[in-house]
This record gives structure tokens, sequence and C-alpha cells, in this order.
């Protein structure tokens, strides 16, 4: 398979976003504090995640380095990647990229015993894709931690978008993913072993569901804008590699144009375009999106108020009977899309890396309870930070 530009595989949504922040002052200012920290956060991260890892070599570990090239190859990546193997006894992959150390991708023992030779090029595309779209120009979490030590701040909606686009770029990578595997069964196949640390995935009917809905949005424009109040909804945020908004979007760039001609199974004027596929993406990352902290309306002043509010532990007797009556106006008045959204904030405000003690976390959950939304979501939101680029 010749390689292909980046651009082909890049979501259009993701790039705008990761554009948009990029040009952000703050974020700037941000992302250079970052860089300033003593050893740069790339060479501490390299370090921690490599120091119980062994490099792969061609002589050591031919078929992973075989895959590597293809992989390589088929996203016209020319610049070097190392590979190592950590012995940790569960499914996980992650690349790691901090100049001026050269890029690798970091496996673990249990993924190479358990994936097939396509499932490993998809994850390897994946990874490999960060690499190639340079998604950790935006240093996540550190970014949003740094600007908290700076002297200022960013803006929560500069914060919070952060999270959002880390969704997009994961979409990103998997498509750079699924290009190298060109089999989105095994796409899926990887993602569930990711996901569940089990060495058998039984994903086709699972795939199939996404598929047929991606039709059906697709052939009725108006039911892509209906509110949202059901399980669907909820399931947008989920962080898990095996959810339902990356299984929509694997579904749906699996059936585009661009994919079925570069994987050699294009025939006239077969598949759907590029845009269709971004369509899907952007609703779904609607549902994210902290559009209310930009807007002027009563529900989203509403929606403001609780989110100051419930961002810091109340101290005092008055403070919890004021966040008290915002919550239930919230819970009165926002559908159960802005609910979700609300605690997934309040989580990701609390936690920005993911960590947070067993008060903040008890806090955290009672906030969902008092939204009357799942207390998942809380778990989810701090999987999401913890491990924003997978």
């Amino acid at each position: 398979m010749p390689h292909v530009n980046p651009s082909f595989f890049q979501s259009v949504t993701e790039r705008r976003m990761r554009d948009e922040l990029l040009a952000d002052k703050d974020l700037q200012r941000a992302v250079r504090r970052v860089d300033e920290l003593p050893g740069g956060l790339g060479t501490v991260a390299r370090r921690r995640r490599l120091a119980e890892a062994f490099r792969l070599t061609r002589s050591t570990a031919p078929g992973v380095m075989d895959a590597l090239a293809a992989c390589k190859e088929t996203l016209g990546h020319d610049g070097p990647v190392e590979v190592f193997v950590h012995p940790e006894p569960v499914i996980r992959a992650s690349a790691v990229d901090g100049p001026p150390e050269t890029p690798a991708i970091v496996l673990s023992a249990r993924l190479l015993e358990v994936l097939t030779d396509a499932e490993l090029r998809f994850v390897l595309g994946h990874e490999l894709g960060h690499l190639v779209l340079e998604h950790f120009a935006l240093p996540l979490p550190a970014a949003a931690m740094a600007a908290d030590t700076s002297g200022g701040s960013l803006r929560r909606s500069v914060a919070l978008g952060l999270y959002v686009w880390s969704r997009a770029a994961e979409v990103s990578a998997d498509r750079a993913g699924l290009l190298c595997a060109r089999d989105a069964e095994a796409a899926a196949s990887a993602l569930f072993k990711l996901t569940a640390g089990l060495s058998s995935a039984p994903v086709k009917s699972e795939l199939q569901t996404h598929a047929r809905q991606v039709d059906a949005l697709l052939s009725e424009p108006a039911a892509r804008e209906k509110p949202r109040e059901d399980d669907d909804t909820l399931g947008c945020f989920s962080t898990q590699a095996f959810g339902p908004m990356r299984l929509r979007a694997l579904a749906a760039f699996s059936g585009t144009r661009t994919f079925l001609r570069i994987a050699g199974r294009y025939a006239s004027d077969e598949g759907r375009s590029d845009d269709e596929a971004d369509t899907l993406l952007e609703r779904d990352l609607r549902e994210l999106a902290p559009s209310y902290l930009e807007e002027k309306s009563e529900r989203a002043e509403l929606l403001q108020r609780a989110l100051a509010l419930g961002e810091r532990v109340p101290s005092s007797e008055p403070a919890r009977r004021e966040l008290g009556d915002a919550l239930a106006r919230v819970r009165q008045e926002a559908t159960l899309s802005e609910r979700a959204r609300l605690v997934q904030h309040l989580t990701l405000v609390a936690a920005p890396d993911g960590n947070v003690d067993d008060t903040g976390f008890l806090e955290l959950r009672r906030l969902a309870e008092s939204l009357s939304v799942p207390v998942w979501l809380v778990d989810e939101a701090l999987r999401g930070a913890a491990h924003p680029l997978d």
C-alpha cells in the first residue's frame, strides 16, 4: 500500500480544534511553561515509562518490527521510532514523544501475546498516528496543570476544550490504525482487547450495530439534530477505547471512499464522503463541548453558576445550601446531556490529571447523584484525564 498524506486520515474536526487551541495565547504560555520544566516534560515521562521496558530490535522481534515498518510506510512517516516492550500483565500501548529524544511506542508483553497480526498493525498505526499528527504538541494534562501554577490560569473553556480535542485526536489516531490494519473488525477487536483485557473479542455484531446506526443517521439528517435523552447520549461520555463514540467513528470512516480507495477496495462511486464521517463525530463531540461557558442565556448562566459553585468543596453550611439549590435547579431544568456534561466538567476541573483524593472523589459522586446522572460518569472522566492520548 502506498503511503498516504496525513490530511487523508486526520479528522477535519480534530484539525480545526487543534489549530484553534494552538492559537490561544494563554495556552501557548502554558505549553512554554511545560517545556521549561526541569529536564523537560518529555524526558521525564520517557524515563518513567521506559525505565522497566526492553527495547525491541529486528533480531529480537522481527514480526513487530516488520509491522512497524509497514505502518510507517502506509502513514508516510520517515523518522525513527523505537519500540519497547514492558513486562506488565495487562494489554496496553502508548506513545512517548519528548524531543530531542527519539519517539517511542511502548507495548505491554501481554499485548504481544494476544493480538493478531492485523490487530497489532492497528495498535502500532494508532500510536504512530499520534506521532505523525504531532498530538503531543498539546501536552495533556501537563498544560492545564502548569497553567494553575504560572500566575494565571487557562480559561475554563480552553482547559475543558483540550479534553474534548483529545477525544477527537483519538479518532484520528484510530483512522491511522485502521489504514494500517485494513480491517475494521480487526481494529474493533483490538479496541475491545485493550479495554477488557481479554484474549478473544466477539465484536462483529457490535460493529455491525454501529455501522447500521451510522447509515441511519446519515440517511436522515433530521435525526442528527434531535435532542439526545437516552443511553446513546451517555455513551458519548465513555472514555474507554471500546466505547460508542470511537466505534461509531470507526464504522463511519471504514465506509468512506478514502479508506476504501487506500485499502484497495474502491470501486466506482462506492462509499461515503469524509465530510459525512466527520458530521457524525461533530455530533458526538457537541455533547462534550463546554459551549455554555461562552453563551449568554439563562440556561447557560445556570450551568456556569453550578460549575463555579461545584468546583470547590463547600466549607460552610450556607455554601452547601447555595450549591444544593443550584444543583436542584439544574436537575429540574437541564437535559440529561447537559447534566452529564456538567458532572464531567466538574470532575476535570477538580482532577485535571485524573488524580483525586478520597474526599474529593466522594464529593464528585455526590454531585452526580444530586444531578440524577450515573456516578460512573465520574470514573469515566477521571480515566480520560489520566490517559488523554492512549
